[in-house]
């Protein structure tokens, strides 16, 4: 994985020069002359479709067009992110992607999309997961996981869907722990939460923002957090890295790209704004108080961060013989 590289993205001026200069009469409008779209592939309310609003709303103020959100959800992303290779490399459609979605790239083998198929803009950051039980279970402390994950059928463990963060970081957990599990696929995360909630799974990874209610409430019982530091909305709860578990440190991160063959002023143009929007304070109040953690990283940077991480559970996905249905 490479390390993090914070960066303030100037835009080149000979680029900004070309989109902002005017035209004669009859020739192309400068970018963007219409509403440009962000695709979220999955349902309102989740961390992506928060994520996109927020940064849709900033750049719709600062380029004086419209920036809607167009969420399509559906085969844990697939379907948003073809609708978004499919689309026209002209600035007009963006892709707010997810750890889940590049997950899919090396899970899914007739996916007929592949990494290469975008333009990474930039990096925006994500949410620690949270090592998550039912308050129901009598689990109270990673030994007491243990001893339940090496015995009889071991720990049921739910999650958003197959190959998403929340699955993978269960498998590679309870590896870890040399137990065992059964996985059970639910349609998103607040389902999955829902039944841990309700005694029916055991235990969890879903994001940090999305467990603090459920445990102020007694729903459910926090571990640990998979952050390299404590999170400020769970600060009594210790890091996997404090428990030994230093390699469990999977975060639901997002990140902005478009269709393969953007120009490169344009690229330029996108990534700028959505920097921009990304480090506006009224974004960071908002979020960091959620657990949010920005890391934002340049087109480049974030290329590199994407095909490690699609390396990194590609070899989970391979070591624990998980497949999936195209």
């Amino acid at each position: 994985m490479v390390s993090r590289r914070h960066f303030t993205l100037a835009m080149p001026a000979a680029s900004m020069a070309m989109l902002a200069k005017p035209r004669p009469a009859g020739a192309q409008p400068a970018f963007p002359s219409r509403p440009i779209r962000i695709v979220v592939a999955n349902a309102p309310g989740g961390t992506d479709d928060l994520i996109s609003r927020r940064v849709a709303d900033k750049m719709a103020g600062e380029l004086r067009q419209p920036v809607v959100v167009e969420n399509r959800g559906g085969g844990t992303t697939t379907i948003g992110a073809y609708s978004v290779v499919r689309s026209a490399p002209d600035g007009y459609t963006i892709f707010c992607m997810t750890s889940s979605a590049v997950v899919q790239t090396v899970l899914r083998k007739n996916l007929p999309y592949r990494l290469a198929d975008f333009t990474p803009l930039v990096g925006a950051g994500g949410f620690p997961m949270a090592l998550t039980l039912s308050a129901r279970t009598n689990v109270h402390s990673v030994d007491d996981l243990r001893k339940l994950a090496q015995a009889g059928d071991g720990v049921t463990f739910a999650s958003g869907g197959v190959g998403t963060m929340a699955h993978l970081t269960a498998t590679r957990f309870l590896s870890e722990l040399q137990g065992k599990g059964t996985h059970v696929s639910y349609r998103n995360n607040p389902e999955g939460l829902q039944a841990l909630s309700g005694g029916y799974t055991q235990m969890m990874f879903p994001s940090v923002s999305e467990v603090v209610g459920l445990r102020k409430e007694g729903y459910v019982r926090v571990l640990a957090v998979t952050s390299p530091t404590r999170t400020s909305n769970l600060p009594d709860i210790p890091t996997m890295q404090e428990l030994g578990f230093a390699g469990i440190n999977t975060a639901l991160w997002h990140g902005f790209m478009a269709p393969a063959g953007l120009p490169e002023p344009v690229t330029a143009f996108l990534s700028h704004a959505i920097s921009q929007a990304l480090r506006d304070q009224a974004f960071l109040e908002h979020f960091t108080p959620l657990g949010f953690q920005a890391d934002i990283r340049s087109g480049d940077v974030l290329q590199q961060y994407l095909n490690g991480e699609a390396a990194r559970w590609g070899k989970v996905i391979s070591d624990n013989n998980i497949q999936v249905t195209d």
